[in-house]
């Protein structure tokens, strides 16, 4: 038990001046009178004295003015537990989308009651800032002793996007913690995404002030849209809409996906959903124009969270590409299918054809070796089957029919290309250099990689696709499509524009089973607190000094009746 405020008890020294006064005799006045004869035989005989100080008449008027002086210093003082001393409270309160699941009452509704019960719980003194922390951080209240001001900012947020601001609120939060007076940094979340890394998940900060967490919400069933995409126009003159769908419904499902331009429904699938995982569905459908694609999931029975069940994402016509292909024939499946890309700018060359110095490609296609001279300038260059040496890879050995076991599914080249099962009469074994990443392995080596030669990024394939069945498949469309979308110069500021699309860690709704270096917050047990201990110390002193008054009223009043009572009787 501390005093916050120490001068007060300065006062409990007024005890001294105030026994002194009570125990000092008051001084005879001398008056005047015919006679002292009958007040000596009433008195008696005495001896006279010279003493100041004598022993107090009035013991119960002494002891409560002194409980009174020392309820009055002790209330002044402020006493108070350790614990309960004056404490800055960071409040970074969780608004991704995932807080707004719930039936009823949302997790976001929970958290804000929550935080409303820990502002009413706390000491005087007590400090408090809130932080919003979901796709963007921001300060909505700094810290501040007018507590009401922090569940009206709660009441205002909303349950929107990703926690990918979650560890710059983290950040921020430690900055006022530090400047603050005992600062806590208190984290309410539903615990979606969090609970990896140092201090905090979603790649947490390390923070000096203590990290305290309120976890809100429980588990549920829920679906929604994690991926979505959309590319104008592939080799077939095609858009091609890819959609995944998270599932956490415990049980599979059957459910519809509309497929909207705008407000113009261009399809409806039927998606099956397993209990646990993702169903993907790539679509290829002719878009009528239009500035956005929307996804929407209809008929799901069991879903706590509506927002990711709609999602949009912009429609972005893409940059000309311009492509120098290096053939010996015109007429290869590499070209024509080039040729029918509408964002396609194809110049297709020999490979005796000499090229002016100043040409120059987004992408290059060698499907001989060119040499006529130099390599021609692009900033992306793909190689089928010409001299590895040229391009600075070292090749083992051919092998016939080789078989493929792996290739690299997430590499830009790859999308929706399925390798499994290629018939390849023949290809080069190549031996990666350290600067070099093997893309795609077979049972002798490797098959295909990529690196970097003059400056810029080049693919090198140890076969040529027209000598097996890929050009037969549906894959070497995409392959064509992709290495359009690969060359192409980038529109974008690296914003996909897209709405409504969450990580599968915020559809699935699972809390983490813990959040390291972090423990439970003494707020989340906070209930509201009665009289202060400072207000009741006033308030008993002012009754003691009341008492103080009323007592000597009290006596007088009764000995008042005493003394009429014998009178009435008289007269009776």
């Amino acid at each position: 038990m501390n005093p916050t405020q120490p001068w007060a008890l300065v006062g409990l020294l007024l005890a001294a001046p105030l026994i002194a006064a009570y125990l000092h005799c008051r001084r005879r006045l001398t008056k005047r009178v015919p006679s002292i004869l009958l007040l000596r035989a009433i008195t008696g005989p005495t001896q006279p004295t010279r003493r100041a100080w004598a022993r107090p008449r009035h013991l119960v008027s002494l002891a409560l003015m002194l409980l009174a002086l020392g309820a009055m210093a002790l209330g002044l003082a402020d006493p108070r537990e350790d614990a309960a001393q004056p404490r800055d409270w960071i409040i970074v309160l969780d608004t991704s989308a995932s807080m707004g699941a719930g039936d009823g009452e949302t997790r976001l509704d929970h958290a804000r009651r929550r935080i409303a019960d820990a502002t009413t719980g706390m000491r005087p003194g007590d400090r408090v800032a809130l932080i919003a922390a979901g796709a963007q951080t921001s300060v909505r209240v700094g810290l501040t002793e007018d507590l009401a001001r922090v569940p009206e900012a709660a009441a205002d947020l909303e349950a929107a996007g990703t926690n990918d601001g979650m560890p710059s609120a983290l950040r921020l939060a430690d900055e006022i913690c530090k400047h603050g007076t005992d600062g806590r940094v208190v984290l309410v979340t539903d615990g979606v995404g969090v609970g990896v890394g140092v201090g905090v998940g979603v790649g947490g900060p390390h923070t000096q002030c203590p990290i305290e967490t309120i976890i809100v919400g429980r588990p549920g069933a829920n679906a929604g849209i994690t991926a979505l995409s959309v590319r104008e126009a592939d080799a077939l003159g095609l858009s091609e809409i890819y959609v995944v769908v998270t599932s956490a419904l415990g049980h599979a499902a059957e459910v519809e996906l509309t497929l909207r331009v705008d407000n113009d429904v261009v399809d409806v699938l039927s998606l099956d959903l397993p209990a646990q995982g993702d169903a993907e569905k790539l679509h290829r459908v002719p878009l009528p124009p239009g500035q956005r694609v929307w996804a929407e999931i209809t008929h799901l029975a069991d879903d706590r969270l509506a927002d990711d069940d709609r999602a949009a994402v912009a429609r972005h016509g893409g940059t000309r590409v311009s492509v120098l292909l290096v053939s010996e024939t015109r007429l290869s499946f590499t070209a024509e299918a080039l040729r029918l890309h509408p964002r396609v700018h194809l110049r297709v060359v020999g490979p005796n054809d000499a090229l002016h110095p100043d040409d120059q490609f987004d992408l290059v296609v060698l499907e001989t070796d060119y040499r006529a001279g130099p390599l021609p300038a692009g900033r992306k260059l793909v190689a089928f089957g010409i001299p590895p040496a040229r391009l600075g890879v070292r090749a083992a050995e051919e092998v016939a029919t080789p078989e493929i076991l792996r290739w690299s599914f997430d590499h830009p080249l790859f999308r929706f290309v399925d390798l499994q099962g290629l018939d390849l009469p023949r290809a080069l074994a190549l031996q990666p250099s350290a600067e070099q990443t093997s893309i795609i392995d077979g049972d002798s080596g490797s098959l295909a990689l990529t690196g970097r030669v003059d400056g810029r990024e080049f693919v090198y394939v140890g076969f040529v696709p027209h000598e097996s069945d890929l050009v037969l498949r549906v894959g070497f469309v995409n392959l064509v499509a992709n290495l359009v979308e690969w060359a192409a110069p980038s529109s974008r500021s690296g914003d996909e524009d897209t709405q409504g699309v969450l990580s599968k860690t915020e559809t699935r709704l699972e809390a983490s089973a813990e959040i390291s270096h972090a423990r439970r917050s003494e707020l989340a047990a906070a209930k509201p607190l009665g009289v202060a201990l400072w207000r009741q110390l006033l308030a008993a002193a002012a009754a003691m000094l009341a008492l103080e008054w009323i007592l000597p009223a009290a006596v007088a009043f009764r000995r008042r009746l005493r003394r009429r009572s014998p009178t009435r009787e008289a007269a009776a």
